[in-house]
């Protein structure tokens, strides 16, 4: 080929569209990469224009947006549309970052939630404290002939305590709500006002937990529940206001799982007959006094 042919238009216009066609496919294959590593670094900022038009069309001055990092850098500030979304930007432009604003309700949420329950659980022990103000559970046992003040066989615990609340009074306590027994007598409770009775039940760390009277056996325990069954044809009929103690008590125990160690009944086990005080703990920590009488069959 002379040297004529290789300076022609046409060999000249081929060997154009050749190169052309070489750097056309070598962008095709390297500016995709690029384009993902820049938009894979994004940046939040604070638009402080409105942009109606635009790649970023429809947004408005005061709301954060992640955007790319060269877009922020190259154009939206530069030209003064937006700032970096910084706590100092924020409180110069008197905005409120969304992401702390987003924090902070949650927080506010959390926290009307926790005091709603926390009235519920108040509520229903406010309701529970006024039913039983006036109310004795009564519990019949046999007694020692030798010994008319005490019982033989079988004795009084928590657990005949919770099944005569139901028994008797409609009040269905939950496994988490826990009673315990002053371990001896007192006296006048009939004439004890609701202040008084508080006072003895929260100092009831030190008469909790032992037995009163002779030790106790088996037979003992099955004594009392059988002396249990033959009293409840005698039990009393549900009352409203029973049931509304019972269903405040409920709603206040279904949302009360926060506790992780397992609340359990005192173990106290009384023979003596007489008027008891009890302490019954319902959901929130909220205490409840229970006065009941162990009488001679």
């Amino acid at each position: 080929m002379s040297s004529a042919s290789l300076l022609s238009p046409s060999f000249r216009n081929g060997l154009r569209r050749c190169i052309l066609q070489h750097q056309h496919q070598t962008t095709t294959t390297t500016t995709p990469t690029s384009i993902t590593l820049r938009h894979k670094h994004q940046v939040r900022v604070i638009l402080t224009r409105d942009l109606p038009e635009g790649q970023m069309r429809g947004i408005y001055a005061g709301e954060v947006h992640n955007v790319a990092a060269g877009y922020a850098r190259n154009y939206l500030i530069p030209q003064k549309m937006a700032v970096y979304a910084t706590p100092r930007n924020f409180e110069r432009c008197g905005f409120i970052d969304p992401e702390i604003a987003a924090k902070e309700e949650e927080a506010a949420q959390k926290f009307a939630q926790e005091d709603e329950e926390e009235n519920a659980d108040l509520k229903a022990a406010d309701v529970l404290r006024k039913y039983l103000r006036n109310k004795t559970v009564k519990l019949i046992r046999n007694v020692d002939p030798n010994v008319p003040t005490m019982c033989h066989p079988g004795h009084v615990s928590a657990m005949n305590i919770r099944d005569k609340l139901s028994k008797q009074l409609k009040i269905d306590l939950e496994e988490h709500e826990t009673i315990q027994i002053r371990n001896e007598p007192v006296g006048g409770l009939d004439e004890m006002d609701e202040k008084e009775r508080m006072q003895l039940i929260m100092n009831m760390d030190g008469v909790i937990g032992a037995t009163t009277g002779p030790g106790l056996d088996d037979d003992d325990d099955d004594a009392a529940k059988g002396e249990d069954k033959e009293e409840e044809s005698v039990e009393e009929e549900e009352s409203t206001a029973a049931a509304a103690a019972a269903a405040a008590v409920e709603t206040a125990s279904a949302d009360d799982t926060s506790s992780t160690d397992e609340a359990k009944d005192c173990d106290t086990k009384v023979k003596q007959l007489g008027d008891y005080l009890a302490k019954i703990t319902l959901a929130g920590g909220y205490v409840v006094p229970l006065h009941f009488r162990v009488e001679r069959r």
